[in-house]
């Protein structure tokens, strides 16, 4: 699994992503998480603008694999 190292391309992704949230595995390289959350916000608007909302991550050795669920 090759994690985004680019917030557009991450954000591209969710929104062409055609499953449901829960099939979603969005791996990040923690190089995007800056110290204002800029990247992970454009990233985050697009889980928001498909009716969804973050459900946690796993931490891996340089990235985080992001998974969501359903708005309740």
């Amino acid at each position: 699994m090759k994690p985004f190292e680019d917030a557009k391309e991450a954000a591209d992704y969710v929104e062409r992503f055609e499953g449901k949230a829960a099939d979603l595995r969005l791996p990040v390289s923690d190089d995007l998480h800056d110290p204002l959350g800029l990247s992970m916000a454009l990233i985050t608007d697009k889980i928001f603008s498909k009716g969804w909302e973050p459900n946690g991550y796993e931490e891996k050795e340089g990235y985080r694999v992001y998974r969501y669920k359903e708005m309740q």
